[in-house]
């Protein structure tokens, strides 16, 4: 910060929590201007990062289900707090698959661009990519 310097992330988490606020951060491609990711400091994702995961995603990720987007949960792939409320951490999911997942011993990881590798409770992996 000019003038001050380096303020402290911890510091900072708790100024928004004091002051109930959120930050909110977007890394944006300088040549081309599209957003490549963003990230919030709270649980619940931002009405605009709401729509960028539901749009990217289509329908639940779960491998072979196809209930639309719209009628999904938002799941964070590494829990929150130890995994950020951000696209490259979140997944659409039907309420089924979000109790599935949670519940009967399936694991996922996520990959930057989105790609999900599904672990069943027997150690076979599937993977799901965004759109399809």
């Amino acid at each position: 910060m000019p003038g001050i310097g380096t303020i402290p992330a911890d510091v900072i988490e708790t100024m928004t929590r004091s002051f109930g606020m959120t930050i909110t951060r977007a890394l944006i491609d300088a040549d081309t201007g599209v957003t490549l990711e963003t990230c919030e400091t709270r649980y619940r994702p931002s009405t605009r990062l709401q729509h960028y995961v539901q749009t990217r995603d289509r329908h639940c990720r779960f491998p072979g289900c196809t209930t639309p987007a719209h009628r999904c949960d938002l799941d964070h792939v590494t829990p929150w707090p130890h995994g950020p409320t951000a696209a490259t951490n979140l997944q659409c999911l039907c309420r089924h698959h979000h109790r599935t997942k949670q519940a009967h011993g399936w694991t996922v990881t996520m990959t930057p661009d989105g790609a999900c590798t599904w672990t069943s409770p027997t150690g076979r992996d599937y993977t799901t990519t965004p759109g399809e």
